[in-house]
């Protein structure tokens, strides 16, 4: 003989079911939002640090030039690209254009109208930064010790 199914027993696993894939949507939700955030730290990072070994980088030929007495002159960086001053680029560098590559993000770039070293962000976001002597500044960056500096606009 078969056994037999109550009806209340199908419905209530059916409405057990359904609280448990809300749960785990809503679950997954927070863990994407979560994710997102955390990738969008990492980035930030990540060009910080860029930013911080070109900074490094660009006073070591400051130094350098100094103490064989070729010092720069405020003429000579002031519309520079600073990465053709530097042994090394950052691998995301893309070149120099005369207005942000179509469809890039994470990346560097020079932009060649305004002068100015670009980074767009994976979200569209773009910081600029400027190659410049640090007299003309009110406030360098963290290490800065005279000489040039990328300063941000």
């Amino acid at each position: 003989m078969k056994p037999k199914i109550k009806l209340s027993q199908s419905g209530a696993s059916l409405f057990g079911f359904a609280i448990y894939i809300s749960i785990v949507s809503m679950l997954t939700f927070g863990l994407t939002s979560a994710l997102n955030r955390v990738q969008g730290r990492a980035e930030t990072i990540t060009m910080e640090a860029d930013l911080a070994n070109m900074r490094w980088e660009l006073r070591e030929l400051w130094v350098h030039r100094n103490a064989t007495g070729q010092s720069f002159s405020a003429g000579e960086i002031e519309n520079l690209n600073p990465l053709l001053l530097l042994g090394g680029r950052p691998n995301n560098y893309s070149g120099e254009f005369a207005e942000a590559p179509a469809g890039v993000r994470s990346v560097w770039y020079f932009d060649t109208k305004a002068k100015r070293l670009v980074y767009v962000f994976s979200d569209g976001r773009q910081i600029r930064y400027r190659l410049t002597s640090t007299a003309k500044l009110n406030r360098a960056s963290q290490g800065a010790m005279g000489g040039v500096d990328l300063a941000p606009d």
